[in-house]
């Protein structure tokens, strides 16, 4: 490909978007003949039936920084570009979500340090300042080595997994309790988020300057940080790792803690439970700080796994038997109580007519396989195909089995309680 020929995408057609029509009459006005003519249009037709999408120049510097790892010879896949161009608008869109939590907050030009010294932090608290510190000490490396992909996908794990997916959503119920039994958690949780967005959108920074720029003014405290307050984020100081606010056992109790609610979310969907009701776990650990981490951390169970109740290691006698079972791991297994959330009889309804159009297809591929002349007239691939294709619906079959002949169990233990 070559820009004088006029067959590759200029960077302003990206940042601007452009239609179909317009790369098409582009391609009249270079040098190509009109046999290539012919070829480059069809190519263009088949990659952007629909024109190239409005994605921005913060979403293409990313996308670009994202190509790094793989070497210098690039084939620019616009989809990705556009899921940057959604990874902009989720951060847009989360910044402006968390400036409500902090809009009565009052920031210091000394806020970390306060804030780490205040005694007033959850683990919640302690595991995003944590996860900073990381992201900092990874993005500062990275840059420092031209690792440009690297600090890329840190920072963008950062926002996506720690920040949103986490952090947001376990301070939910602490920022909305305004008592004054809660004024020490609220203000340790509004403190940290400003410090995880604000430092987060530095080291944002150089990989997307206009939207970080643009969030970064509309933060509170904007202002009121004293004369060595910088005017722009470009003049702002670089984050930097301090090794002291690093705390591996709150990541590790973190990750005890999101282990037990990916199993009760799992619970959740795997019997339908509605978002608005409210359920009861039981989680068996092992003791140790396996258990302490999830004692600690009981209130951000019930957050994200949806629960009215979390029993820890609660006696074997005191558990009902109309429980749903995850098994997390060799130390860990989550227990949902059913009773009375589920209509037995329109799931076993439902599974069992997903295990008719399962068995259907499975019956026809075994009788094509059982045919005479299959194996000498029936290539290897194609065989290799249809045994996958059978174990695959076999195991599906088997699954529904086991899933109908576990409600009905479930049903007949709630009849009998």
């Amino acid at each position: 490909m070559s820009k004088s020929l006029g067959n590759v995408i200029d960077p302003l057609e990206v940042i601007s978007g452009c239609t179909l029509e317009t790369l098409l009459d582009k391609l009249e006005g270079g040098n190509l003949p009109p046999k290539e003519i012919a070829r480059a249009k069809k190519d263009q037709q088949a990659d952007f039936p629909d024109g190239i999408p409005e994605c921005g120049s913060d979403a293409l510097r990313f996308g670009l920084l994202a190509y790094t790892v793989q070497g210098r010879d690039v084939n620019l896949d616009m989809k990705r570009v556009v899921g940057y161009r959604m990874f902009c608008n989720k951060l847009w869109n989360a910044t402006r979500f968390a400036l409500q939590f902090v809009s009565d907050f009052d920031p210091t030009p000394n806020i970390l340090e306060e804030l780490m010294g205040s005694g007033k932090m959850a683990v919640r608290d302690k595991f995003i300042i944590s996860r900073l510190m990381a992201c900092c000490e990874t993005v500062n490396d990275c840059f420092t080595n031209y690792k440009f992909g690297d600090a890329q996908q840190a920072a963008y794990s950062y926002w996506m997994n720690d920040v949103c997916d986490v952090y947001l959503e376990l301070i939910k119920p602490v920022v909305y309790d305004k008592s004054e039994e809660n004024k020490d958690n609220r203000w340790a949780a509004q403190a940290a988020l400003w410090v995880a967005i604000e430092a987060g959108l530095r080291l944002l920074h150089p990989m997307m300057p206009f939207v970080t720029e643009e969030l970064w003014q509309r933060l509170p405290g904007r202002g009121t940080l004293g004369d060595s307050e910088p005017e722009s984020i470009m003049l702002a100081k670089f984050p930097k790792c301090n090794e002291a606010y690093r705390n591996s056992k709150c990541e590790e109790s973190m990750d005890t803690t999101m282990n037990i609610i990916r199993a009760c979310r799992s619970l959740r969907q795997q019997y339908n439970i509605a978002n608005k009701v409210l359920t009861h776990y039981f989680v068996k650990i092992a003791s140790g700080q396996l258990e302490d981490a999830a004692k600690s951390q009981t209130d951000d169970i019930k957050t994200l796994g949806k629960a009215a109740t979390v029993d820890i290691n609660l006696d074997e006698e005191a558990i009902p038997k109309s429980v749903g079972i995850v098994v997390v791991d060799e130390f860990t297994t989550v227990l949902m109580d059913i009773k009375g959330l589920v209509n037995y009889a329109a799931e076993i309804k439902k599974l069992e007519k997903q295990l008719r159009k399962t068995t259907g297809p499975m019956e026809q591929l075994e009788t094509k396989m059982a045919a005479p002349g299959y194996e000498d007239n029936v290539s290897d691939a194609v065989k290799a195909t249809n045994t996958e294709r059978l174990e695959g619906m076999k195991k599906k079959a088997a699954d529904i089995e086991e899933a109908v002949q576990n409600f009905k169990n479930l049903d007949e233990i709630e009849k009998a309680c």
